[in-house]
């Protein structure tokens, strides 16, 4: 178990500090808004309230005690900018940063956040992937080339296996996770043959598995 420090209790913040919970972990949201720590005080290990910009303040409620800091402000770049520094100089070993744009994060990057989200970006990428791939299920960009893709299994491929499809000699792409049913198998066995539904966990580069994703309503693919 973790403990995380969760700095902003915005929609992105609370949805964080929510979801880490659930699953098990210790999560702290601090804010200087004593209405948005009161609607999640109830859903998280603890709360506090305190002007995030304020080293001594953040300091007070041991800092250096946490694995993971997430600095979730969205509007203001210099409450932004000051708590991921403050939170990098108490020694966080992991410090991930909110950045509405490319600027932001450069900055961000800059002052030592470990690694920067753009939550409004990324969800706005996934709606546009599920609307132009109708059997995308899921989409996770890794960076401007490579992604990891939940899609449903191509009509092609039902009936064969990795191993008969080449998959990776093929498309230099991994097929690391399939899912039929409830059940999930990570990673997915090479002999095992796809069944029509199956839902496939596709890593790689971004253009190869979207031409994959198509396969499903293309009937002008050729086999390579």
């Amino acid at each position: 178990m973790k403990q995380f420090i969760v700095v902003g209790g915005g929609r992105f913040g609370e949805s964080a500090a929510k979801a880490l919970t659930e699953s098990g972990q210790e999560v702290m949201v601090v804010d200087i808004d004593e209405d948005v720590i009161q609607q999640i005080s109830g859903e998280v290990e603890s709360t506090a309230i305190l002007d995030v910009t304020d080293e001594q303040a953040m300091n007070s409620i041991g800092l250096n005690n946490f694995d993971v800091a997430i600095i979730a402000i969205g509007g203001e770049l210099r409450a932004s900018i000051m708590a991921t520094l403050i939170a990098k100089e108490a020694g966080i070993p992991l410090v991930i940063s909110r950045a509405k744009d490319s600027l932001q994060a450069n900055v961000l990057k800059k002052i030592g956040a470990d690694r920067v989200v753009f939550p409004e970006s990324d969800m706005g990428v996934k709606i546009a992937k599920a609307l132009t791939f109708d059997n995308v299920v899921d989409f996770m960009q890794l960076d401007e080339t490579h992604s990891v893709f939940e899609v449903t299994v191509p009509k092609l491929w039902v009936g064969s296996n990795l191993i008969d499809l080449m998959v990776r000699k093929k498309y230099n792409i991994n097929v690391v996770g399939v899912k039929r049913g409830e059940t999930f198998q990570v990673p997915p066995s090479p002999s095992q043959n796809f069944e029509d539904g199956d839902i496939i966990v596709i890593a790689g580069q971004t253009k190869v598995i979207e031409e994959i994703a198509l396969l499903v309503s293309s009937d002008l693919y050729v086999k390579r």
